[in-house]
């Protein structure tokens, strides 16, 4: 009876110590700045975010005009800048490892990311996603900029110490469609849909300050250009797929021409200029092509600077909606063609509202530039 009795205690002790543990803290706020909140899986909404704030697994932080910076218990530390989004899906430690798992998903904004001990120690365990891309870290640094459609630019970062010692890990980005790797500092790749393969790394010329400037603004031209590469590469195979041996003389029947006509003997098959013939193949295509982008821009709204001061440029398949105020203040946004938009707008003293871009305007985006 002693035994079971100690069986029984023990048992309750333990159930009593996970139970504890699955509702302990992870980690605490250890910068804020400006606005912030804390949505908990228990239901409570809004927690205003303060300094030395508990940090718990599943928690989702949502920044507006501010800044909040989380150290875990292993040492892990994220940024989330301003109007940005971080979910903590899960967070298992065992300090006496050094060894657990970890789960984050930046949904919207610039989260930046540095490793503690469980990618250290268990890389294999650290999940980290945004809507278009999954990030597999071996003990680095990295920024996660995910624009208001889900797009993804991700940047490998130095990882310093506090005695200015500075090395560079290394990242995998992988989607449904293919993977990169990255491992220089300030490599940086963009993913559009988890479909689509993540771009070719470019190298970045920024340095760490510029990073936090990275939110639903013009991409950096590095990325731009290697962008614009891959297009034109594409262009270039769908020009090599036309079969400029398919033609339809094969399909006359020789033998039933009338033979005054002509008879096979007369044909000099070489007598040819194959040449011309290729070249009027490609324009043909060319022509089509051309015709369908025609057709296909036609109703959209047009290039240039309107009367609010707005600029519009059309660079199929996006828009890039730009606006500079006298206090040299500028707002650049590059929305995909494929969605429409209802874009809000406060610069300075100016106040533009309502203002619609493109077909079925589902996408509302509000921004404030005091």
């Amino acid at each position: 009876m002693r035994v079971t009795n100690f069986i029984i205690g023990f048992i309750l002790l333990t159930l009593t110590t996970l139970t504890t543990n699955s509702f302990a803290s992870i980690g605490e706020v250890t910068i804020h700045n400006g606005s912030a909140v804390i949505d908990r899986q228990d239901g409570d909404k809004d927690i205003e975010v303060e300094k030395e704030l508990d940090v718990f697994s599943y928690d989702t932080v949502k920044t507006g005009q501010g800044q909040v910076g989380i150290k875990f218990i292993d040492d892990t530390r994220v940024d989330v800048t301003a109007h940005s989004k971080l979910i903590i899906d899960e967070f298992v430690y065992d300090p006496n490892t050094n060894t657990g798992k970890l789960s984050l998903k930046a949904t919207l904004g610039t989260v930046r990311y540095a490793s503690g001990q469980i990618a250290k120690n268990s890389a294999q365990n650290v999940n980290i996603k945004t809507p278009t891309a999954t990030i597999a870290v071996r003990g680095t640094d990295f920024a996660m900029t995910v624009n208001e459609i889900g797009g993804s630019t991700i940047v490998l970062l130095p990882s310093c110490n506090g005695n200015g010692q500075c090395y560079v890990g290394e990242i995998e980005v992988q989607t449904d469609a293919g993977f990169v790797i990255m491992n220089q500092a300030f490599q940086a790749t963009q993913v559009d849909t988890m479909e689509s393969k993540p771009m070719k790394p470019v190298l970045l010329n920024l340095d760490e300050d510029m990073i936090n400037n990275l939110l639903i603004v013009a991409q950096p031209k590095e990325i731009e250009d290697q962008v614009e590469e891959e297009k034109k590469l594409k262009q270039i195979a769908n020009a090599l797929d036309i079969d400029f041996l398919k033609f339809d003389d094969l399909e006359v029947d020789l033998l039933e021409t009338e033979e005054e006509e002509f008879t096979g003997l007369d044909v000099d098959f070489l007598d040819q200029d194959f040449l011309v013939d290729i070249l009027a193949q490609l324009n043909k295509q060319l022509a089509l092509q051309m015709r369908s982008e025609f057709d296909k821009r036609k109703d959209k709204k047009k290039s240039g600077v309107d009367e609010f001061g707005v600029t519009l440029l059309d660079e199929d398949p996006q828009w890039v909606w730009m606006r500079s105020d006298e206090s040299n203040n500028n707002i650049v946004l590059r929305l995909d063609q494929e969605y429409g938009y209802i874009i809000n707008v406060t610069q300075g003293d100016t106040e533009i509202l309502d203002y619609e871009l493109g077909d079925g305007a589902t996408n509302v985006i509000t921004i404030n530039q005091q």
